[in-house]
């Protein structure tokens, strides 16, 4: 069923189905829904600033180019779904489970995903500047050019996430478990990885210059081809279980690989 031009600002809709709605430019902004399903719904366009959807399903659902600014999917279960250039500043997923949904270009900055489980979901021009991801668990993630600085994932779960070319000065991972994980081209100036394990993760042509390590699990990490000048608590036994050659770039300024009696 399609709906043109649907007017319907805070209305209230708790525990609604709509299925295989089509409702493009619908103006549902602060409304309650509130343990709502929403099956096969095409929205695009839509204005859903400030609604509550906390605790509806959402599947299949396309939301490219929607407004959720300030809306809040706290409990949330979403899945395939598609936020395309939604824009969805200081949006609230707390506790929600996300999987296969892509958010590229879409803009999540001061978005909140506290303890929210995130699976296969696609990050691709997304802006993450300061999102707030404080023990969430992200598993087969990617982030594409990203833009996430001061975002926040202390005490998260990233395992086998991938981030390309992504930007992330003074994001913060104390804690945090990035086994597997991937930085390929980052910016990750001023980062803080204190106490993270590191197992694993690739740091592959990344500027790390003035990142903190102290405490990190690195065993594993692979720091060949990064620039790890002026890193902070990144210890010469930490980097000796590292990967580094050649072509990383110590914290003292000179180049690999880290040797236990040279440099």
């Amino acid at each position: 069923m399609k709906i043109d031009g649907l007017r319907s600002p805070r209305a209230r809709l708790a525990r609604a189905a709509l299925l295989r709605m089509d409702l493009p430019a619908a103006d549902l902004h602060g409304a309650g829904l509130e343990g709502s399903l929403w099956d096969s719904c095409d929205l695009p366009l839509a204005n859903l600033a400030g609604a509550v959807l906390d605790g509806a399903e959402l599947d299949g659902v396309q939301l490219n180019d929607a407004c959720l600014a300030s809306a809040s999917l706290c409990g949330a279960v979403v899945g395939n779904c598609r936020l395309e250039k939604a824009r969805a500043p200081g949006s609230r997923w707390m506790e929600a489970r996300v999987a296969r949904t892509d958010f590229s270009g879409a803009v999540l900055r001061d978005a909140a995903f506290h303890q929210a489980a995130l699976l296969e979901c696609l990050f691709a021009d997304t802006d993450l500047a300061r999102a707030l991801f404080y023990r969430a668990a992200l598993r087969f993630c990617r982030f594409l050019r990203c833009h996430g600085g001061q975002a926040r994932f202390n005490d998260a779960l990233l395992q086998h996430c991938q981030f390309q070319k992504c930007g992330l000065q003074q994001a913060r991972f104390p804690g945090a478990d990035l086994t597997g994980a991937a930085f390929h081209g980052c910016q990750l100036t001023g980062c803080d990885f204190r106490g993270a394990k590191l197992a694993g993760v690739q740091f592959a042509g990344s500027r790390l210059e003035g990142a903190r390590f102290t405490d990190a699990a690195c065993a594993g990490a692979d720091f060949r081809g990064a620039n790890l000048q002026g890193a902070l608590g990144l210890t010469l036994r930490q980097l000796l279980h590292a990967r580094t050659d050649s072509t990383t770039i110590l914290p003292s300024g000179a180049p690999g690989p880290a040797m236990r009696m040279g440099r």
